[in-house]
This record gives structure tokens, C-alpha cells and sequence, in this order.
């Protein structure tokens, strides 16, 4: 007999690829909403819950996804590198900032989930194995999750280091575990439902995010994100949020069917036979072209949409010296417009097309990402409240009252040995500390002299502002404070928005900021959800954890050269001009995958079903 795929999966790649050519085109897959109802009443109740299950774990790793990854870790590794090295460190010949250097820890992170993932893919086809992987990359992921919470209460200098080793860690099991999670969805139900699963999947964790990150931002707002027991509670709760909303994977969610299972007499022969297939499906690659075109495609576009929605946060914190708080605003407010959205967006594909559907969230995006390089904050002025000193004439003191930007207090703010802050430390430091303690009180022959310096050391990252008093309306803004734009190619483009747009309508930037979060939630989940489901389809179901394992390499390929790219640009030029390469890649992968004709993907698919199940065979 004939080794045969599970009945859902088998009957329905038939029924699809019917459906498919009497419908001209993949328009037959896109199943409206009266029969994806239907399908959902008919499934089987097992299946409903494990169907369920498998969205539960979507809004578990969320918590990493967003909160940590998104929000938490790029903020804080940049913050912790600029104030241990003084706001920048040169390596090899290049200049790296808080978020270059965020940028390489992210790509390196990557590089073990995109060797490792297409040989467990093809081992995992061959073993019922799936889960088990699963539940290894999920226990280190939550492990060094929690470890993160440690890295708030280090000394400068090893805090960032700490936090850098976890982060690679913790991305590998969060990364590894999404590619294996992924490979259950053709197994999850009728192919014409893929949309509208991913969709959903792609939905459950937005909210779940929303919900811990709002947990989060509450907590934050009250006891103060520049508290470390705050942001050792949130890789806590983060850590546990996966953990526990993990469990119903693992207890509900049936291991995949398998034809023909393999037993390994060990390890290593399960690994050369996983390289073994690989390399069989490497050499019938144009038999695989449209998938191909598709995974090109893939790489390209995804390039430009991970390292943006990657590194967000700390091009914030480094280049616009936008409020931690801010950040949990922007991605808070990014995934709440994304939920309605990523369900949206599968409707609208099954009325005009997943293709048409996904290149219009892409194009947007595009746009969304070259008015992000051109967000600028706007220029201090007399606006007291955003120096980042601000000395207040205390009349009961006869003195001036310091308080600091963000409530970061000096330490927060002025590294203790980095050589980025060398000239700034000689020339102000001991107007501003003594010894280990904070100047709050500055009487007013040393205001005086420390504003007579002002007006001739302006070698720093730096602002002060006088109100009140003698020197009422004394200011100074140091030559590489974010509000001075120079110096690099693309500074025009920042330039002339602020003096057309920004400054004349009364933008600031953490409006600007807001914008660009609910623009870019509008377009993230439609763009992951679709390329999913659309993948789905495309590949044959006998090679599903193989290919899946490709579509995590693909993916975490682009995690690794996207923040490399941007690194390296932003190091040698500057970071705008790293925000800007990352967007030709969404532009070329664009032009890929408008050529994928899905049709003959789906005819390739089957016919690889068909032989892997002896159909046709006497």
C-alpha cells in the first residue's frame, strides 16, 4: 500500500487544485467568507481545538516578538552601549552607535536558526519530531528571556554585554521555534482556509501583544521605565506570558501525520540524511521554479520589513532621542491598528488576489519607510522642557534647580569612561557631580561659569537651557545632538521636511513617531499573514517541515543581512542612510514576486504529492 498524507491534507490538495483550474487561477483557493464558515463548522471538534491551540501559541511568543525584541532590548542595548562607550565606539575602521551595534547582535543572533533550520526541516519530515524541537527552541527562548531581567542591575560595561549574549540566545529559540510552529499550518485544516488561518494566527498574537505590552507600559508609567526592577518585570512576565500560553501546543496539537516514518539508528545519520534531501531538492530546482521566484522574492521584500520593524526602536533611542515610553506607544499603537488589519487583508485577498493584496501593502510600506528616514525632531528653540538639562531659577535657593530630560538624571545620560563623552566630562562634569553624587542645586557664579562654557564647548551629544533668573533664556545645543542634521548624504531630506512639514503644521517627533507606527501596523501583519498562507499553498505537503525550514532560512537569512547591511551603512556613512538601504531590497523582491504564477506552483506541488504517495503506481 501506498504511503498517504493525512485525509485533510491529501483531499484537499485535490480539491484545491481542481477548484484552482476551473477557476482560472489561485482566485479558487481564496475561499469567501459564507465557505470558510462552512469549513469551520465541519471540522472535526479535535481539530477545532488543536486549531485553536496552535493560535494560543502565536499570542504566547508574542510576548518576545513585540515586547523584548521589538520594544524592550533595542532601546535599552542601545541606551546601555552609548552610555558605557560615550554614545559611539570605533571597531574596524567604522564608527558604531547604540544602534549599529544593536543591529550586528540582531544578525548574528540569526545565523544558527538559518544554518540549522532546512536540516531539521528534513529531518522532521522523515520523524515525528516536530513538536519536540518545538518545545527545546521554546525552553531556551523563555530561559534567556528571564535571564534579560539580570542585565538592568550589572555595572555599564558588562550590563550591555550580558544582554547582548541573552538576546542572541533568546532569538534563537523564539526564531528556530516560529519556523517549526509554522510548519503545522497546511496541516491545520482545508488548504482553502490557509488565509484565513495564518490570518488569524497573525491576529492572536497582535492582541496578545497588545495586552502584555499595555501590562507593560502601565507598570513603566507608574514606577518609571529607568527603573531596573521595572524592566526586570518585564522579561519576567514576558518569559512566563510564553510559557504558560505555550502549554495548550503541546497538550492539544497532534504531531503531524507522517508516510513512511524513519528510524535513525542516531544522531548523525539523521543529520546526513536531512543534508541528503536538501541537496535532492537543491538539484531539482527548476523543477521548483516558481517557488523559487517566490522564496527570491521572499528574501528581498522581507529584507527591508524585519530590519526596519527590527530596529525601530533603537533608531529611535540613538537618532532621534525619542522617550523610552514612547516606544511602548508606537508599538502598542502599531499592533492594535494591526489586528483589524491582518483580518482585513485576508478578505480583501479573497475578493482581488493574494498578490494584488500584498503588493499594495508593500508599496505603502515602501512609502511609510522613506518618510521614516526623514523624521526629524524639531529644533529646541525655546522649548525649555526638551534640553536635555534643564536648569530652573529656584528663588528660595538663590540658586538653579537641575532636572534632566526623560527624568534620566546625569548618570543616565553621560557615560563614566566612554571616549565618546571624554570632552564633555573635562569641560562640564564638575558643574553637574560631585564625586558620585548628582549637583542638583548649582549656586549662580557657577551657573554663570558653566554658561560661559557652554558658548565654547560644543563638542558633544549634549543641550542645556537656563529659565528663570540672571541667565533666563541662555541655551546650547552640542554638534552632534540629534536636532543637528549634517553632514550626511541624505540630511536634505530630513532637512526639508522639517522646514516644509514638521515645523510649520507643529509635528514634533513623537507624533511623527505615532504616525509612523500606525502606518506601518496598517501594512506588517497583511504582509507576514498573506506571504504565509501563500507559501502554504505553493509547497508540497509531503516536504512541508523541509520547506518551512527554508522559509525560516530565507527569513533569518534577511534577519542577518538586513541588520548587517544597515549596520554597516549607518557605520560608515551614517544611520539614515542606513534606514534608507533597507528599502531598495522591498523594491527588487516587489518585482519577483509579481512573476510568481501561483497556478504552476500549485500544479509542481501536487505532482511531487502525487509521486511521494505512489499515486498513478500499480
Amino acid at each position: 500500500m501506498s504511503p498517504r498524507l493525512p485525509d485533510y491534507v491529501d483531499d484537499t490538495k485535490d480539491q484545491v487544485y481542481s477548484q484552482a483550474s476551473m477557476a482560472g487561477g489561485f482566485g479558487g483557493l481564496l475561499a469567501n467568507s459564507e465557505t470558510v464558515d462552512r469549513l469551520l463548522s465541519e471540522m472535526d471538534p479535535a481539530d477545532k481545538k488543536s486549531l485553536q491551540s496552535w493560535y494560543w501559541f502565536d499570542w504566547a511568543n508574542q510576548a518576545f516578538a513585540l515586547t523584548v525584541i521589538t520594544v524592550v532590548v533595542p532601546t535599552l542595548l542601545s541606551n546601555m552601549f552609548n552610555l558605557a562607550n560615550g554614545g559611539s565606539a570605533d571597531y574596524a575602521g567604522m564608527t558604531f552607535t547604540g544602534d549599529s551595534f544593536y543591529a550586528v547582535v540582531l544578525g548574528i543572533s540569526s545565523v544558527f536558526v538559518a544554518i540549522v533550520s532546512p536540516v531539521l526541516g528534513a529531518i522532521a519530515d522523515r520523524m515525528p519530531i516536530k513538536k519536540k524541537v518545538l518545545k527545546v527552541y521554546t525552553v531556551v527562548g523563555i530561559l534567556f528571556t528571564g535571564l534579560m531581567g539580570l542585565a538592568p542591575y550589572m555595572d555599564d560595561n558588562s550590563s550591555y554585554k550580558f544582554l547582548a549574549v541573552c538576546l542572541i540566545m533568546g532569538n534563537i529559540g523564539f526564531a528556530g521555534g516560529h519556523a517549526i510552529y509554522s510548519a503545522f499550518l497546511p496541516y491545520l485544516g482545508d488548504k482553502r482556509l490557509m488565509d484565513h488561518i495564518s490570518s488569524w494566527g497573525y491576529a492572536y498574537g497582535f492582541l496578545g501583544g497588545c495586552i502584555l505590552l499595555t501590562v507593560h507600559l502601565a507598570v513603566g508609567l507608574r514606577f518609571g521605565f529607568e527603573n531596573p526592577d521595572v524592566q526586570c518585570f518585564v522579561f519576567v512576565t514576558s518569559a512566563l506570558w510564553w510559557l504558560g500560553f505555550s502549554v495548550p501546543m503541546f497538550r492539544n496539537t497532534p504531531e503531524p501525520e507522517i508516510p513512511n516514518p524513519t528510524e535513525y539508528p542516531n544522531v548523525f545519520e539523521a543529520v546526513k540524511d536531512g543534508l541528503r534531501e536538501i541537496k535532492s531538492t537543491f538539484s531539482e530546482i527548476r523543477r521548483y521554479k516558481v517557488l523559487s521566484l517566490f522564496m527570491c522574492g521572499y528574501l528581498l521584500f522581507y529584507d527591508g520589513v524585519n530590519a526596519i520593524g527590527g530596529l525601530a526602536a533603537a533608531y529611535a533611542d540613538s537618532v532621534l532621542r525619542i522617550d523610552f515610553t514612547m516606544n511602548f506607544v508606537l508599538l502598542l499603537s502599531a499592533n492594535i491598528v494591526a489586528i483589524p488589519m491582518t483580518i482585513i487583508g485576508a478578505s480583501l485577498a479573497s475578493r482581488y488576489g493574494n498578490k494584488n493584496i500584498l503588493g499594495g501593502a508593500l508599496t505603502i510600506f515602501c512609502v511609510i519607510s522613506v518618510l521614516g528616514v526623514g523624521f526629524a525632531p524639531l529644533e529646541l528653540g525655546n522649548d525649555h522642557e526638551r534640553y536635555d538639562f534643564q536648569y530652573d531659577w529656584d528663588e528660595d535657593e538663590d540658586a538653579y534647580k537641575l532636572s534632566t530630560l526623560y527624568n534620566r538624571g546625569v548618570d543616565g545620560w553621560v557615560s563614566e569612561s566612554g571616549e565618546g563623552d571624554e570632552d564633555f566630562r573635562l569641560a562640564f562634569l564638575s558643574f553637574m557631580k560631585n564625586g558620585d553624587n548628582e549637583i542638583s542645586l548649582l549656586a549662580l557664579d557657577d551657573a554663570s561659569s558653566l554658561s560661559a562654557k557652554m558658548v565654547n564647548e560644543t563638542n558633544h551629544r549634549f543641550s542645556f537651557s537656563f529659565k528663570g533668573g540672571p541667565l533666563d533664556g541662555d541655551v546650547s545645543v552640542g554638534d552632534d545632538h540629534p536636532t543637528i542634521i549634517e553632514g550626511g548624504p541624505i540630511d536634505w531630506w530630513p532637512n526639508f521636511l522639517r522646514d516644509h512639514i514638521w515645523e510649520p503644521v507643529g509635528i514634533g517627533i513623537n507624533l511623527q513617531w505615532i504616525i509612523l507606527g500606525m502606518s506601518f501596523g496598517m501594512v506588517m501583519g497583511v504582509a507576514g499573514a498573506l506571504s504565509r498562507s501563500l507559501f502554504s499553498v505553493l509547497i508540497p505537503a509531503t516536504k512541508t517541515t523541509e520547506f518551512f525550514g527554508f522559509f525560516a532560512f530565507i527569513g533569518k537569512a534577511v534577519s542577518v543581512l538586513g541588520p548587517i547591511v544597515y549596520a554597516i551603512v549607518a557605520a560608515s556613512m551614517d544611520s539614515r542612510m542606513g534606514l534608507l538601504s533597507v528599502v531598495v531590497p522591498i523594491l527588487m523582491g516587489m518585482c519577483f514576486f509579481f512573476i510568481v504564477d501561483v497556478d504552476e506552483g500549485i500544479r509542481v506541488a501536487k505532482e511531487v504529492d502525487d509521486e511521494a504517495m505512489g499515486v498513478g503506481e500499480e
